[in-house]
């Protein structure tokens, strides 16, 4: 067991206990780089008790704001550790790869539209097309090895226990779960699950299973291995990370028969499939008799006992050396066809820099590549280089609170602020083009995004003497050092980011002289990332700050922007708006897709009235593969859809 992994224990027995309150649980979560959906477990499991918020403070004072409501609520869309990293870009190189971010794994909605069921269910889908629609070429050849090099190890082999994206990726090749997502729409499709509805009232998804689906040791798959899966998820003493998410949204969960599986919600959840059924599948006659207390430390979860590690994907576990690499190599049984490889292999590199060397040499033939990097393969005929959509956004907050900050109550300052930007230079500068300005608050990759929706007096275009006219109709004028002032008051103030993100302190260099421009001062301030959680999630001392978010595929963002998400969510500038509440919460509990797209549109036009945190970017990922691989097709969201199809030139 890694020590990262060590620690995510230990804090979750700290909340179980009641020995750390919401918000210590809050700020560790974040410090230690864990990912939305696991935060929100552990806050879910330290329970609604006022009063530890109250214990917390008598410690500091500043730890006190005024707090309008409880609980982050949809977590998935919560910060990951991928929003503390410069770019989505260098997510998956640098510390992002030690995070759960499930986005490479999570489904969205189904890539049928949504029809009536004749039983009279309130809707149901087919599974559709498991290679996504894409052309995928004909093998060339059969065999081989293909290698992808990371900085990060694995730390367990079981999808029960998993809380991080090196393992999350081990295991797709492994195991298989019941919907994954389509990397372009986000459109749920079937995996395990050939279809599936639910009911009426929106509270009973059942999932039919694909017949035929056998585990690697020959034994047939079925419902019943589903249900003892989630099962185990949600034993306490089991110890997953998402014990706490489960048990809050599932009820119970059942076989009907051998292929089919009954979830009954707590709640309407439109986005059920992509929510909770994107995790891997493990074999109850292989686990049955292990004591949930037990899992993490058995032979299958730690690759001790290979013979235990036992899924229904394209490929086998082999081997794991720790802090070098882990092997798999084909399952010539595969239920939807045998794989082109005969292996895989994952090895650790020391850092981005060697990584991107190997690649060059094609040491390894697949990997993440940040975007300083992408010049080093300018030219290249062995190594070409991907650009995709994400779901990350890089934004900055000011401070709401009268007691802290007075400067930013005006919407005129923080339209005239943002006006003064001139986005589409900084991107072009300093993330070499890998990027767009962001039109709204959803990313490019989101269902939801929708920028024709959004008012074109709600873009924020460069315009510098605009910010100048609303700055002086706000009655900020020039001082005599050139600093706007007003009542006595310059327009002077702090911006924070953590210190070693390049792009963000190449961002507040700009910021910082653009700002100047328009007659207001801003000072940057780098401090360690975990300084900087406690900053603005714990005792919201700042002015202003920048970093960034990384949401996964379920569009709801309460946790950012819903008066409820202050203090204990990621309302960090304690922004309120009893409209964008009620947008947020109808969309939530709206079934049809559409419609919920025109109320996040809604919601995003009152917001960026406001305009409480504005956005400044939509990065893009980017990774290099070798020419020498064929049908590989790098995304932010499924990179392994097509794992089977995967080949290399002889």
């Amino acid at each position: 067991m890694t020590k990262e992994h060590a620690s995510f224990e230990d804090l979750r027995l700290a909340a179980l206990t009641g020995e750390l309150n919401r918000r210590q649980v809050l700020r560790r979560g974040l410090a230690l780089g864990l990912s939305a959906p696991l935060i929100a477990g552990l806050l879910a499991a330290c329970g609604d008790d006022d009063d530890d918020d109250d214990d917390d403070t008598s410690d500091d004072p500043t730890n006190t704001p005024e707090a309008s409501g409880g609980d982050p609520t949809e977590a998935e869309e919560e910060p990951t550790e991928a929003e503390e990293e410069p770019t989505e870009a260098e997510e998956e190189p640098t510390e992002a790869e030690e995070e759960p971010t499930e986005a490479e794994e999570e489904p969205t909605e189904d890539e049928e539209e949504p029809t009536e069921a004749e039983s009279g269910a309130g809707q149901s889908w087919d599974g559709g097309d498991r290679l996504m629609g894409y052309d995928i070429e004909d093998a060339g050849s059969t065999g081989g090895v293909l290698i992808e090099g990371g900085i990060s190890d694995i730390s367990t082999l079981s999808p029960v226990m998993s809380n991080d994206t090196a393992s999350s990726n081990i295991h797709s090749f492994i195991f298989e779960s019941l919907v994954e997502a389509h990397p372009d729409t986000l459109e749920p499709v079937g995996s395990l699950a050939e279809s599936w509805s639910v009911s009426e009232d929106g509270l009973t998804w059942t999932f039919n299973l694909n017949d035929g689906v056998m585990w690697h040791d020959g034994t047939p798959m079925t419902a019943n291995d589903v249900v003892f899966t989630y099962n185990l998820h949600m034993t306490e003493e089991t110890n997953s990370p998402r014990f706490s998410d489960f048990t809050s949204k599932i009820e119970s969960v059942e076989a009907a028969d051998d292929l089919t599986v009954v979830f009954q919600a707590m709640q309407i959840n439109p986005d059920f499939a992509l929510d909770l059924c994107i995790y891997g599948i493990v074999a109850e006659h292989v686990w049955a008799d292990v004591a949930p207390a037990d899992h993490a430390t058995d032979g299958g979860a730690t690759g001790e006992d290979p013979s235990r590690v036992v899924g229904t994907g394209p490929f086998m576990f082999e081997e794991w050396l720790v802090e070098d690499r882990v092997t798999v190599v084909a399952n010539p049984d595969y239920w939807d066809g045998a794989p082109n490889l005969d292996s895989y292999i994952y090895v650790n590199v020391a850092d981005q820099a060697t990584l991107v060397q190997q690649l060059k040499t094609g040491e390894v033939d697949y990997g993440a590549v940040n975007e300083a990097g992408v010049v080093e393969f300018e030219g290249s005929d062995d190594v070409t280089i991907h650009e995709y959509p994400t779901l990350s956004f890089t934004f900055y907050g000011t401070q709401l609170d009268t007691e802290k900050s007075t400067l930013f109550q005006e919407s005129e300052v923080r339209h005239a602020l943002f006006y003064a930007l001139d986005r589409e230079a900084m991107i072009e500068a300093i993330r070499f083009g890998y990027g767009e300005v962001a039109v709204g608050t959803f990313p490019v990759l989101s269902w939801a995004y929708n920028p024709d929706g959004i008012d074109e007096s709600l873009r924020f275009g460069y315009d510098p003497d605009l910010a100048r006219e609303m700055l002086d109709s706000a009655g900020w004028t020039e001082g005599g050092d050139g600093i706007r002032e007003k009542d006595g008051t310059r327009l002077a103030f702090t911006m924070y980011t953590n210190a070693g993100n390049t792009v963000r302190e190449q961002y507040l260099t700009i910021m910082q002289q653009q700002w100047a421009e328009i007659g207001v001062e801003m000072t940057p301030q780098l401090e360690p990332f975990p300084a900087l959680v406690e900053r603005i999630t714990e005792t919201f001392d700042f002015e202003a700050f920048l970093i960034g978010f990384n949401w996964s595929v379920p569009p709801d963002q309460s946790p950012m922007w819903h008066t409820d998400s202050y203090p204990l969510g990621f309302n960090i500038v304690k922004y309120s708006n009893p409209d964008v509440d009620a947008l947020l919460d109808e969309a939530l509990s709206e079934l049809e897709q559409d419609r919920r797209v025109e109320l996040y549109t809604e919601f995003q036009n009152v917001l960026l009235e406001d305009l409480p945190m504005p956005v400044l970017d939509f990065p893009q990922g980017i990774r290099g593969v070798n020419a020498r691989a064929h049908n590989v097709f790098p995304n932010a969201v499924n990179r392994w859809f097509n794992l089977e199809t995967w080949w290399i030139d002889s």
